[in-house]
């Protein structure tokens, strides 16, 4: 199989695997988001905060390592796991202790069984370490398809819901959340079992830990910078009035409407990211001492995502009033506004995940590791001094840092692989020409709809027939514009459609 097969096939099947996610999550978010509180979404996004941060710390980069490094030894995976599992059980222990001090910050006891019960999650996953990284490194996402179906179904849908639907308000997400963590370490040991000894020397795990530090530097900055406008909106947004009517949300609510929109806006770039930090990273560290080869697989990757991620953006923000309520439900109608204002900046964020591909794939995590610093900064400070404006302009806030985030880090990864910002605005330009047939057809529908008043799935669903339309007649009439140099998606994908055999089955068959 050559290096363009293995990375559709890998796409294909990683890209099968997050949708499948997303849509599980989301079926699960949205349900669960009608039968327990804004409060209990309030408090959660704290407590994910702090153990996502901790997360963070707890394996120093360990599976990163394994990922990145061309070559493996027994001695690296078995000092791998053994370190993992080491720092897994610390984490848990330290978690506990300080739990009461977390919530004694925000001043709600519940946090303390909460964050003391979702920090069994770091035990858990620390024995899949090894396993799911062995699996990425090999491309082979197919497992990860079936693992994390496995796990989803069961412990979200399965036992997260069902303990909703029996009034445990809060309890049900966190135990969803173990659930689902114990499933996915179970599932990744059973598809792909490793053989663990105990011979392991210092010289090789010291050169994982040196690349594992600047990862987890990298992840901490680019994590933090995702969570501190949560956490500050916590912490100080108890006296805004983001409500339709003018009135005064209290703590937990403004904290869960808030979180709660920024967990919309994530969804695509969630997807788009776990491609990044799996088809990329991996592929991209396999072709790391090829830079002809390497510039055509970034080149490839802006392309495609641009094409999907700027006309969609643009879709989601004509529509955040359908897509918000149809998700979330009515009890979020105030979130709209800042869910149309955080949508704008989907597209920035899905392309600057290439851009951190590339700079894990090179080891160059630490110098991206300043950028992340400032990008986290930025939102610290924009959501401080943007809050007495409300949450729509800690939204817009948020929106000028990503913007600053988004020519950084592509200004280094086009160094990084000697390409010019020319070469990258070439290949999203069909992207953008795409994205103003969307305005029009997006502007068309909203005509259309203004008829239809509280059936919203329909006013969506009108909405994507009519945008659908639109692109399956530029893809006829038009299809040059979906063309760059040597990429070409509609070329690609009727490459992957056995049109000739299906016609000569058909024929056989009339």
């Amino acid at each position: 199989m050559s290096t363009r097969e293995k990375f559709i096939a890998s796409f294909g099947w990683q890209a099968l695997n997050v949708f499948s996610q997303v849509i599980l999550q989301l079926i699960f978010i949205s349900i669960l988001a009608r039968l327990i509180t804004k409060d209990a979404f309030g408090v959660m996004a704290i407590a994910l905060f702090v153990v996502g941060f901790i997360e963070i710390f707890s394996q120093i980069g360990i599976g990163p390592a394994l990922i990145q490094r061309k070559e493996l030894t027994k001695e690296h995976i078995n000092g791998a796991f053994f370190i993992s599992l080491l720092l897994g059980i610390g984490v848990t222990i330290a978690l506990y202790l300080v739990a009461p001090l977390v919530a004694a910050f925000y001043e709600d006891e519940v946090l303390t069984s909460v964050l003391r019960w979702i920090g069994l999650s770091f035990l858990i996953s620390a024995l899949a370490i090894v396993p799911k990284s062995l699996i990425i490194k090999e491309m082979s996402f197919k497992k990860l398809f079936f693992c994390s179906g496995t796990a989803m179904t069961i412990g979200n849908l399965g036992v997260g819901l069902t303990l909703a639907y029996s009034g445990y308000d809060i309890w049900a997400y966190v135990f969803a959340l173990l659930a689902q963590n114990t499933l996915m370490t179970i599932t990744y040991w059973i598809f792909h079992p490793v053989k663990i000894g105990t011979s392991w020397n210092w010289e090789t795990t010291k050169d994982m830990i040196r690349y594992g530090g600047g990862s987890t530097l990298f992840n901490m900055f680019n994590y933090a910078a995702t969570k501190i406008d949560v956490l500050i909106v916590g912490k100080f947004g108890s006296t805004g009035a983001d409500a339709a009517d003018g009135r005064a949300y209290d703590r937990w609510s403004t904290t869960g409407i808030y979180d709660r929109s920024a967990y919309l806006m994530s969804l695509p770039i969630t997807v788009l990211g776990k491609l990044s930090d799996s088809v990329m990273f991996s592929g991209l560290s396999q072709l790391q001492d090829d830079k002809p080869k390497l510039q055509r697989a970034f080149l490839s990757a802006i392309y495609h995502i641009a094409l999907l991620v700027i006309p969609g953006a643009i879709f989601m923000v004509f529509f955040a009033e359908e897509i918000t309520i149809l998700f979330l439900g009515d009890q979020y109608f105030d979130a709209i506004p800042i869910v149309e204002i955080l949508f704008i900046s989907v597209a920035f964020r899905s392309l600057i995940k290439i851009a951190d591909s590339v700079v894990r794939a090179l080891d160059r995590v630490y110098t991206a590791s300043g950028i992340k610093a400032i990008f986290f900064v930025l939102v610290g400070l924009g959501t401080f001094f943007a809050l007495p404006a409300g949450l729509k302009g800690v939204a817009w806030a948020l929106e000028g840092s990503v913007a600053i985030q988004f020519v950084m880090m592509m200004t280094l990864s086009l160094k990084l692989v000697d390409l010019s910002w020319k070469r990258l605005i070439k290949k999203v330009i069909p992207g953008i020409i795409l994205g103003i047939f969307v305005v029009i057809a997006s502007a068309l529908a909203k005509l259309i709809n203004m008829n239809i008043d509280d059936m919203r799935l329909l006013r969506l669903f009108i909405a994507l027939i009519i945008n659908g339309g639109i692109v399956l007649i530029m893809a006829w009439y038009l299809p040059w514009l979906f063309k760059q140099g040597k990429d070409n998606v509609l070329q690609t994908i009727a490459e992957r459609i056995p049109v000739k055999a299906l016609k000569a089955r058909w024929g056989r068959k009339s």
